[in-house]
C-alpha cells in the first residue's frame, strides 16, 4: 500500500507540476513583455524554450519518468516559433536591412510587444497538430523506447495518455478563446500610438489570469483524482511481480503467427512468469522448450519493454526453428511469408505488441544496414536501399535494445535538412 501510495503521488504530482512549467512560461512571457524590449524578447522565449526542453532532457537521462512531458515539449515548441515570428518581425521593421516594409502603424518599437497575438495562434496550431498525431508523434514513440510500451490495459499508461490529451484539448480551448478575444480587441480597439490600461488588461492581465486559474482548476483536478488511484483496489497496470516473455518463431523466410481472442495476429509462443529484469540465453531457451515442445531451435535476445512505472516489463526473443523441421510442436497456428505479414499489418490485423515488435526490428535493421550511428549513408548511392529477409535476423549483429538507431532512421542522410535537424535534436530534443 505505500508503494501504491507512493506511485499515486509521484504520478498526480508530475501531471501538476508539468501543466504548471508549461502554463508558468506563457505567464512569465507575458510578463516580461511589459519590461522587455521586442529586440530582446524574442531571444527570451528562446531562453525560455530552451529552459524546458533542458528540464525534459535532463530528467530522461537519468531515467526519471515523472510523467507525460507532452504539455511541456508542445508548449516549448509554441514558444520556439513564436520567437521566430517575433525575430521575422523585427527584421521586416529593421530599415538596414529590408528598409522598413512594417510601418510605425503596425509596429511601434516604444511600446510592449503584444505577443499574446502570436504565441495564442501558435499554440492552438501546434496543440492541434499533436491532439491528432496522438501516440504516433516523435516525443510519444521516444518515450515508449526509453521507458515502456503503452499498454491500454497499464493504469498508469492509460492516464498518461489520458491527461496528456487532455492537458492538450485544455490548452487548445485556452489558446482559441484568447486568440479570438485578443484579435478582435486588436482590431476593433487597439491604436498603436500608446498602450493603455485596457491594452494591458486584455493584451498581458488577462491571459496571464486565465492561466493562473487554469493552475487552480488543474490543482482541484489532480487532489480529487490522486486520491481516486490511491483507492484503485483493482488496478492491473501496477504488476510489480510480472514479466512477459515473448518469442517471434522464425524458420527461414517464415514466420510463425495465430489468431488471439481479439480475433488480431501474434505470436502463439508467450508466457508470464515471476518479475524479473532479464534472462540467460539457456533459460530463454529451456522456456521457449517448455511451451513448445521444440528442442532443436535457436534463441536471441531482442530488447526489453520495461512497462510503466512498475507494470509488468516485456523481454522480446526470437528464435529460429531449422527449415528441415516439419512440425511446430505444441504451438497452433501457421506459418506466414514476409509479404503476407505485410498485408496483415498494412490491414491493422497485427496485434499491438507484435506491431511494435516487427516496427522495431524493421526499423533497427534498415538504419543499422544503410547509415551509420551518425546519420551518414554506408554507401554513395543515391536512394539505395538494403534488403530484408527474415532468414537474415539470426545473423546480423546489430544491437535491438540500442534505441538510438530508431533515431537514425528517422533523422538521416536521406531526409530533409539533416543536419539541422541533428543540431536540434543533440541539442535540444531529450
Amino acid at each position: 500500500m505505500f508503494q501504491h501510495h507512493k506511485i499515486s503521488t509521484a504520478t498526480i504530482r508530475g501531471l501538476w507540476n508539468n501543466w504548471a512549467l508549461a502554463s508558468g512560461s506563457v505567464a512569465l512571457v507575458m510578463l516580461c513583455a511589459l519590461f522587455v524590449p521586442k529586440t530582446i524578447l524574442p531571444v527570451l522565449l528562446l531562453g525560455v524554450a530552451y529552459a524546458l526542453m533542458s528540464k525534459m532532457k535532463a530528467d530522461h537521462s537519468r531515467s526519471k519518468m515523472g510523467a507525460c512531458y507532452l504539455v511541456l515539449w508542445v508548449m516549448a515548441i509554441t514558444l520556439f516559433w513564436s520567437a521566430i515570428i517575433m525575430l521575422l518581425i523585427n527584421l521586416l521593421y529593421a530599415k538596414w536591412l529590408f528598409g522598413g516594409l512594417l510601418s510605425l502603424e503596425a509596429f511601434n518599437p516604444r511600446h510592449p510587444y503584444v505577443c499574446s497575438l502570436i504565441i495564442f495562434p501558435v499554440a492552438l496550431a501546434v496543440s492541434i497538430y499533436f491532439l491528432i498525431r496522438g501516440l504516433k508523434s516523435k516525443i510519444c514513440r521516444d518515450c515508449q523506447a526509453r521507458f515502456g510500451y503503452y499498454d491500454p490495459s497499464n493504469f498508469v499508461a492509460a492516464l498518461y495518455y489520458r491527461e496528456a490529451r487532455y492537458q492538450l484539448r485544455m490548452l487548445i480551448w485556452l489558446s482559441l478563446i484568447l486568440s479570438i478575444v485578443d484579435w478582435a480587441y486588436y482590431y476593433l480597439f487597439y491604436i498603436n500610438v500608446n498602450f493603455n490600461k485596457p491594452d494591458k488588461f486584455y493584451f498581458i492581465i488577462m491571459p496571464i489570469a486565465v492561466y493562473l486559474l487554469s493552475l487552480v482548476y488543474m490543482s482541484v483536478r489532480y487532489m480529487s483524482m490522486s486520491e481516486d488511484l490511491l483507492n484503485h483496489k483493482s488496478n492491473r497496470g501496477l504488476r510489480p511481480m510480472m514479466t512477459v516473455i515473448r518469442f517471434l518463431v522464425f524458420s527461414g523466410d517464415r514466420i510463425f503467427l495465430t489468431e488471439g481472442t481479439d480475433e488480431l495476429v501474434d505470436t502463439p509462443a508467450q508466457l508470464i512468469v515471476p518479475r524479473r529484469d532479464q534472462m540467460s540465453a539457456e533459460d530463454a531457451s529451456e522456456s521457449f522448450k517448455d511451451i513448445s515442445g521444440i528442442s532443436d531451435a535457436e534463441t536471441r535476445y531482442l530488447y526489453t519493454d520495461t512497462g510503466y512505472l512498475n507494470g509488468a516489463n516485456v523481454l522480446h526473443y526470437a528464435v529460429f526453428i531449422p527449415e528441415e523441421t516439419t512440425g511446430t510442436g505444441k504451438l497452433t497456428g501457421e506459418w506466414c511469408s514476409i509479404d503476407k505479414l505485410d498485408r496483415w499489418l498494412k490491414a491493422g490485423a497485427l496485434a499491438p505488441l507484435l506491431l511494435r515488435e516487427i516496427n522495431r526490428i524493421y526499423h533497427v535493421t534498415m538504419a543499422w544496414k544503410t547509415y551509420d550511428r551518425n546519420g551518414n549513408r554506408l554507401y554513395p548511392i543515391k536512394n539505395y536501399q538494403p534488403t530484408f529477409r527474415l532468414r537474415d535476423l539470426k545473423k546480423w549483429d546489430v544491437d535491438y535494445s540500442d534505441i538510438h538507431w530508431l533515431d537514425v532512421a528517422t533523422n538521416n542522410e536521406d531526409k530533409p535538412f539533416f543536419r539541422l535537424r541533428r543540431f536540434w535534436r543533440k541539442n535540444f530534443h531529450h
